[in-house]
C-alpha cells in the first residue's frame, strides 16, 4: 500500500527476482493513526499501527510455503502491537507511545450517553463529554493522551456544561491523568492537553468560551448546579499550547456550580497554570 509518501517509485524487480514488485501496489489510505508521509527525525510524534478498519487487514499475500515465514492478518510492520515501543530512538526521543499507554484502550471523540472507564484508556483527539451524560472513572485508572491528534490539536478531557464526570479515587488509588509518551525524564511540560469542566453556574459578563478549546461556552443561571466529583485526581505534563495566549490549563474549572465537588487534586508540570477557575 502506498499513499501520501514522498519520494517513492514504482517498479518491477529484475532478473532472478519475480516481476509485480511496487508496481502492483495500491495506492490507498493505509489508515494509520498518525503516520504522515512526510515522517523524518523531525516529526513530533507518531502511531504507525493501522486502525479499525485498515486496508492493510485485507487482501494480504497468503504466507509462502517457507518455514521462515510466519503468518499474519496484516500488512506492513505493525498491527496492534508497537513493537518499538520501550527500547528504539523513537522511543528514547519521546516520538511513540509509552508500553502502558499502547496497551490502553483508544477513545477519541463525543462522549453522550452514560460511560464507565474501568480500565486504562488512552485519548488520541479532543473527548466531549455532552450534555446529560456522566462520565464516571473508577480510582487506580491511568487517562493517558497522544500529544497531538494529527491535525495539530491537543487532546484533552471537555466535561461540556450539563454533564458530570465522577472521578473518584483515593490515596492509595489515585486517578491520573498524563501524556502517553515515553520521557526521558519525568518533568516534561506541553506533552498533551488538560481536563476542563464547564458548568450553567452564573458568570461575569454572561456566557464565555473556555480558554484553550474553540467553540466551547459556558455559563447559565443554576448556580447549585453540579458538574460532577474530581477527588484524589493527578494531572501531570499537561497545558499544551494551542495558540497565542491561549493554552489548555492543567484543571480549568469554568462556570461550575457550588454543587461540584474538587478536593485532594493535584497538577504537576503543566506548561501554562495548574488550577484555573472561570466564574
Amino acid at each position: 500500500i502506498i499513499y501520501g509518501a514522498t519520494g517513492i517509485t514504482a517498479f518491477d524487480n529484475q532478473d532472478s527476482c519475480a516481476s509485480g514488485g511496487l508496481s502492483s501496489a495500491r495506492i490507498q489510505d493505509p489508515m494509520l493513526t498518525i503516520m504522515p508521509g512526510t515522517a523524518d527525525e523531525d516529526t513530533d510524534f507518531i502511531d504507525p499501527r493501522p486502525m479499525s478498519g485498515s486496508p492493510a487487514y485485507s487482501a494480504f499475500d497468503d504466507t509462502p510455503s517457507d518455514s521462515f515465514y510466519s503468518t499474519t492478518q496484516y500488512m506492513g510492520a505493525f498491527d496492534t502491537d508497537l513493537w518499538v515501543s520501550g527500547w528504539s530512538w523513537l522511543s528514547d526521543n519521546s516520538r511513540i507511545l509509552s508500553d502502558e499507554a499502547a496497551a490502553a484502550s483508544t477513545i477519541c471523540g463525543t462522549i453522550s450517553s452514560n460511560t464507565l472507564w474501568s480500565s486504562d484508556v488512552i485519548m488520541s483527539c479532543q473527548v466531549f463529554v455532552t450534555s446529560g451524560a456522566t462520565l464516571t472513572i473508577s480510582s487506580g485508572v491511568t487517562v493517558y493522551a497522544y500529544p497531538d491528534d494529527g491535525s495539530g490539536l491537543a487532546p484533552a478531557l471537555v466535561i461540556t456544561p450539563g454533564s458530570q464526570i465522577i472521578a473518584s479515587g483515593s490515596a492509595s488509588a489515585p486517578i491520573t491523568f498524563t501524556t502517553g509518551v515515553t520521557q526521558d525524564t519525568a518533568t516534561g511540560r506541553g506533552l498533551w492537553g488538560g481536563l476542563i469542566v464547564m458548568g450553567n453556574a452564573p458568570v461575569y459578563q454572561g456566557t464565555q468560551e473556555v480558554e484553550g478549546i474553540t467553540g466551547q461556552t459556558y455559563g447559565g443561571n443554576d448556580a447549585t448546579e453540579s458538574s460532577g466529583t474530581l477527588e484524589y485526581v493527578r494531572v501531570w505534563h499537561g497545558g499544551s499550547v494551542i495558540g497565542e495566549n491561549n493554552e489548555i490549563n492543567g484543571i480549568t474549572l469554568a462556570g461550575v456550580g457550588s454543587g461540584t465537588t474538587v478536593r485532594y487534586c493535584e497538577v504537576a508540570f503543566n506548561l501554562d497554570d495548574g488550577f484555573e477557575m472561570f466564574g
